[in-house]
């Protein structure tokens, strides 16, 4: 950090005809000053009012807050006096958009890998002859595959299994298609899926041609960012069809798993709380939980953007789901159907729960 010091000489003055030593008023000092702050926020202004998709169709009144308070905060980022101060500055005004995806966070060196590597490797827990427990901890693209083959390893048990709960507390979320297998398990009727938009600007476009160009994910997704990248180059400063609006239908409904907990909590996000959208529409669902989810649902497929001083991160959505702006879920998150009763275990009472249905 970069203190800018006024350093101004105080000398002591002696008097011609007297005996003593006078000191004059010392001039102020002028005070300490992130100089790091205003350019970050000039960085982040900037790539909000390029890319960000809640920007465009803001209501006259909402937008005229949001200049208000930009003019605001332009300010005190330019008088922040140290990081702490500036982050808070910042937060304020990433706070104001109610969006989760919008992520402004401090840049940390790289970790060194886990020592327990797997720790969100989904499993599944034979609890009895007539209960099962999935657990997906994440949707992280890169568990697909481990997800696919421990659901294809188990499937005959779980067809014949009355009572399952799948607990995805703590799941930040990742990529819907990893949760494709095992929806067949909880099926019972048609499933609609909301698309998602993406702003054709022209940062979001670079976005997607660089994930096309790393060759890096499943060849799924690879396929849609070039379907995607083709639309919004077609389209520019337009919004484009990143995900299309669809209903899912499924020639089987099995008669097990017959009941069906989804454990939920405040840090299912995302892709999670999608799934829980999904897997709601079921008849045999009922979604078991402390509290609401994160909400963090209405945007997403972040981009980073590169801010001056590197000592920050700042992540952006480029998409918005079409449920907006009927039906909203970033400020209220998912509440569950059942609510887990304070100082019980959740994962018992879940269980409990299915015996009763």
């Amino acid at each position: 950090m970069r203190h800018i010091l006024a350093i101004l000489p105080a000398l002591a003055l002696l008097a011609a005809c007297a005996p003593t030593i006078r000191t004059p008023a010392q001039a102020p000092v002028a005070a300490a000053r992130d100089t790091t702050c205003a350019p970050d926020f000039d960085a982040m202004e900037s790539a909000v009012r390029a890319g960000y998709p809640g920007l465009p169709g803001m209501s006259p009144a909402r937008r005229a807050e949001f200049e208000a308070l930009t003019q605001v905060v332009r300010g005190e980022a330019l008088r922040a006096t140290d990081p702490v101060a500036c982050m808070a500055t910042l937060q304020r005004w990433t706070a104001w958009f109610g969006d989760n995806h919008m992520q402004l966070g401090e840049s940390r060196p790289a970790q060194p890998a886990s020592a327990t590597p797997g720790d969100d490797r989904p499993s599944l827990r034979i609890v009895d002859d007539s209960t099962a427990v999935l657990r997906l901890p994440s949707f992280g693209r890169d568990h697909k595959a481990s997800v696919d083959s421990l659901v294809a390893a188990h499937r005959a048990w779980l067809l014949a299994t009355p009572f399952l709960v799948v607990d995805v507390r703590g799941n930040g979320g990742g990529w819907t298609a990893v949760y494709d297998s095992v929806l067949p398990f909880l099926y019972t009727n048609p499933i609609r899926v909301d698309g998602m938009d993406i702003y054709a600007a022209p940062a979001n476009l670079a976005l997607v041609r660089e994930m096309i160009a790393s060759g890096r994910g499943p060849a799924a997704m690879l396929e849609q960012a070039r379907a995607v990248a083709a639309r919004m180059e077609a389209n520019p400063g337009g919004f484009v069809t990143f995900t299309e609006d669809r209903e899912i239908r499924l020639d089987t409904v099995y008669p097990n798993p017959r009941a069906v907990a989804l454990l939920v909590d405040r840090r299912c996000a995302s892709s999670c709380e999608q799934f829980i959208l999904d897997a709601r529409q079921s008849r045999k669902v009922t979604v078991v939980g402390t509290g609401s989810t994160r909400g963090m649902l209405d945007y997403g497929n972040l981009r980073r953007v590169p801010l001056p001083s590197e000592q920050r991160r700042f992540f952006i959505p480029t998409a918005r789901s079409r449920r907006l702006p009927a039906t909203p879920l970033d400020r209220t998150g998912i509440a569950p159907a059942v609510l887990v009763p304070p100082g019980t275990d959740p994962l018992a009472f879940a269980v409990a729960h299915l015996r009763t249905r």
